[in-house]
């Protein structure tokens, strides 16, 4: 399943981006790639290619999870995204 991911509540999008570099072997193991970048309004959009849902739930999930990503965002909305036919 392949996602758009808006996190929201990044002010400091440099932060982010350190937790969100750190946790890329991990995101390896439920997704086939990601690709992040800040948009306005304190939001980061994320790419996100070959989800596996459980897999992704169970690692954001995490009581480590929350802790290292309380205080640099404050939610995520999730969007399927498919592809049009041309």
């Amino acid at each position: 399943m392949d996602l758009l991911v808006v996190v929201d509540g990044v002010t400091d999008y440099d932060a982010w981006r350190k937790v969100f570099d750190e946790d890329e072997a991990e995101r390896a193991k439920f997704a086939a790639s990601m690709e992040a970048g800040p948009l306005d309004n304190d939001k980061v959009a994320i790419v996100a290619y070959g989800v596996d849902m459980e897999a992704m739930g169970a690692f954001m999930g995490t009581p480590e999870f929350a802790e290292r990503t309380s205080s640099i965002q404050t939610g995520v909305t999730l969007y399927n995204l498919e592809a049009l036919p041309q």
